[in-house]
């Protein structure tokens, strides 16, 4: 079964949606193929410099990238400055504390993303997200519909207790807002 990608999910989901990408050529792949028309090219950790490219959104969707930039507070900052007054920020990450990195790393095949230069568990996440003016609103776990598949039963009773205590879960999902006063 073919899987969409996030962006074009939220596409389909949106009335406005923007991504913002690095790679140029890619954009440009992309809009000549007809496949994404919505994507502007740009930094992340500069969303100031794209002015009028970007407009201001009731949710920002920041999907498994925090763990690739160099300086996130600056992602988190440029966002903030996006977000309409009630809008919500949600951030995806691999979770460095989770059940499977703990089996991975106590067997000694733990290995981060080739290109991830940073890893957050649920407390360094919560401390970087409130340093830069948010307050978490919700902290999750989420997982691959693969998972259930490969795994069956066991991951069924795993999920269970996932969605008791998501603090061990493999991805963090955080839902974010803005946070009102001092």
């Amino acid at each position: 079964m073919a899987q969409k990608s996030l962006h074009a999910a939220l596409t389909e989901a949106a009335s406005v949606c923007t991504g913002v990408d690095l790679d140029g050529e890619a954009i440009s792949e992309l809009r000549n193929l007809g496949i994404f028309t919505n994507v502007v090219e740009g930094d992340v950790e500069r969303l100031s410099e794209l002015g009028s490219d970007l407009g201001r959104y009731d949710l920002v969707v920041a999907g498994d990238i925090i763990e690739h930039v160099s300086n996130p507070g600056l992602m988190l900052d440029g966002i903030k400055d996006r977000l309409n007054k009630d809008g919500r920020l949600i951030v995806s990450t691999p979770n460095a504390f989770g059940i499977a990195s703990w089996i991975k790393y106590a067997r000694g095949k733990f290995r981060e993303g080739a290109q991830h230069v940073l890893c957050f568990n649920p407390i360094t996440l919560r401390q970087l997200l409130e340093r830069h003016g948010y307050e978490v609103t919700e902290a999750l776990s989420c997982y691959q519909s693969r998972a259930v598949d490969q795994y069956g039963a066991s991951f069924r009773l795993l999920r269970l207790i996932l969605e008791k205590q998501p603090r061990f879960g493999g991805t963090l999902l955080f839902v974010c807002r803005v946070r009102q006063g001092p």
